[in-house]
């Protein structure tokens, strides 16, 4: 990857922006799908438990930290991309979604 890629989602988990081609997935492909899409079937247990409490309880352990994400390509190969997560909050501070800037 040779320049960042920025990933919006919706407290759903929803993907609501993806900035631009990245790992065989263009931004078409992406908005609209879960995180289903980029999570390795072996972390989806445990993401979408973190998920869910980050997203009810407004945090996230890894929030603001640059760490390694499990991340699933367009053609099934996984690794590990560093990234870093913002959980997103209205002016009242409830959270509204997650942003997550790989590269």
């Amino acid at each position: 990857m040779d320049r960042n890629l920025i990933v919006i989602v919706d407290t759903t988990g929803t993907i609501q922006f993806w900035s631009g081609p990245a790992f065989g997935h263009s931004p078409q492909q992406a908005i609209g799908q879960t995180l289903d899409l980029i999570v390795p079937p072996q972390h989806r247990e445990a993401h979408w438990r973190g998920f869910r409490r980050a997203m009810a309880s407004g945090k996230a352990a890894a929030e603001g930290q640059v760490g390694d994400f499990p991340f699933l390509r367009a053609d099934g190969e996984s690794g590990p991309v560093p990234g870093r997560l913002t959980l997103l909050r209205q002016a009242q501070d409830r959270v509204i979604g997650a942003m997550v800037v790989f590269g």
